[in-house]
């Protein structure tokens, strides 16, 4: 019958190292339950005045991103052509109008056309 050799493994390492993850692992879980228990207290005698996490919303700088693009796409070619189709003044002193741009391409092409 053959045995194994002895000299590779001591039991007693093993038996110590086993008894010192236990004690380790012991120690760890007391610390952290007291660090708990301790963290508990304190919160619980703590006042927390609510209007401190209350804040006006604050306005980010310039440029802002868009919320409604669509929206203001279509806001904007109606301002263009509000003022592209419309009549008025741009200087009365001068006389200078603003008109149509389809009333003003008529007039170039029948200046033109003359």
């Amino acid at each position: 019958m053959k045995d194994h050799e002895r000299s590779d493994w001591n039991l007693s390492y093993v038996v110590w190292g086993s008894i010192t993850l236990t004690v380790s692992v012991a120690v760890i879980l007391a610390g952290s339950w007291w660090l708990f228990r301790q963290f508990h207290a304190t919160a619980g005698n703590r006042q927390v005045d609510a209007s401190h996490f209350v804040k006006e919303p604050e306005i980010p700088p310039e440029p802002r991103l868009q919320i409604s693009p669509d929206e203001d796409w279509e806001e904007m070619l109606k301002r263009e052509q509000a003022i592209l189709n419309t009549y008025r003044w741009i200087d009365r002193s001068q006389g200078i109008v603003h008109i149509p741009i389809e009333r003003a391409m008529e007039l170039i092409a029948q200046g033109k056309s003359k």
